[in-house]
């Protein structure tokens, strides 16, 4: 009961201050040779250049550990994206709205590039819940066919706790394991769907999720490339997941994959946002019946 008072008095203070609070274009700041922060409305991002995102924080309250792309070419060993070289310059953009920011890198060597697309979207202050849309192309620049193994690694700790959490895979409908659903006790919620997997051949799409042990399950530089296992719940918990998708891609050929990760906030939160944008509108219609009398008395 404490803790849900504390919870819950925290927000009200988040409320009251959003009230009074100036809302900020969007941004990035270089904060070190290889990370960057971008930064729009509630919500805030951390890109690392050595391969992946960490510091997802959604109105002060940081929801990601790590979201990490490794990849392997044929039976080779798995290493992270950063290993690909040389890097490009990241370029960024913000929406004429100021309500999403977009970064591009491009990862680019003699067997294999990946470009990476990342764009941010946030609410109102106090509104708990932030996009991130990704799309990932992987490409053959070599003279040859190749198999390429892709894999992404997410460690996301909801409401800024890592245990009592659940995860789950869906099919979403298109006979892959395209959409995962992780819970926290609070209520919190991250929808993740895969929108598409497109370009390449033999194209094959595998999951796991589990409880974190440190090993990322085995997606780990110089390690020997994982086949996920397809298990499709884990929890209650600290819990991680991954995905693998395995494609021959022909000389020049590609593969596209989109995705869409939602953060929601628990049922209370929005309840609270409700209460407090109805009491604002009640504050300003009261103050507007009082200018009135007072004009008509005058």
């Amino acid at each position: 009961m404490k803790l849900l008072r504390k919870r819950l008095t925290s927000r009200v203070r988040l409320y009251q201050n959003t009230l009074i609070a100036i809302l900020f274009a969007g941004s990035v700041v270089q904060s070190g040779a290889q990370i960057y922060t971008l930064a729009i409305r509630d919500t805030s991002l951390q890109f690392n250049l050595a391969g992946g995102l960490s510091n997802w924080t959604i109105d002060g309250v940081n929801q990601l550990n790590q979201q990490w792309f490794y990849y392997s070419v044929g039976s080779g060993p798995v290493y992270s994206i950063d290993t690909i070289a040389p890097w490009s310059t990241p370029t960024l953009s913000t929406n004429l709205g100021k309500t999403q920011i977009t970064l591009n890198e491009i990862y680019s060597g003699s067997a294999i590039s990946v470009g990476t697309k990342y764009v941010l979207a946030g609410g109102v202050l106090g509104s708990g819940q932030a996009t991130l849309s990704q799309t990932l192309t992987i490409s053959n620049p070599s003279s040859i066919s190749q198999v390429f193994h892709f894999y992404q690694y997410s460690d996301f700790d909801l409401g800024g706790v890592s245990g009592g959490q659940n995860i789950a895979f869906s099919s979403n409908g298109s006979g892959l394991y395209y959409q995962v659903v992780q819970t926290s006790l609070a209520g919190q919620t991250l929808n993740g769907s895969v929108s598409g997997v497109n370009g390449g051949s033999n194209t094959v799409s595998e999951v796991q999720a589990g409880l974190w042990d440190g090993t990322q399950f085995g997606l780990g530089n110089g390690n020997p490339a994982p086949l996920l296992n397809n298990t499709l719940t884990a929890g209650p918990g600290n819990v991680d997941y991954a995905y693998e998708w395995d494609a021959t891609l022909a000389p020049g050929g590609s593969i596209i994959i989109s995705e869409i990760q939602t953060v929601v906030p628990e049922p209370s939160s929005v309840a609270l946002v409700a209460s407090g944008m109805f009491a604002l509108a009640l504050l300003y219609r009261r103050r507007q019946d009082g200018q009135l009398k007072g004009h008509s008395c005058k």
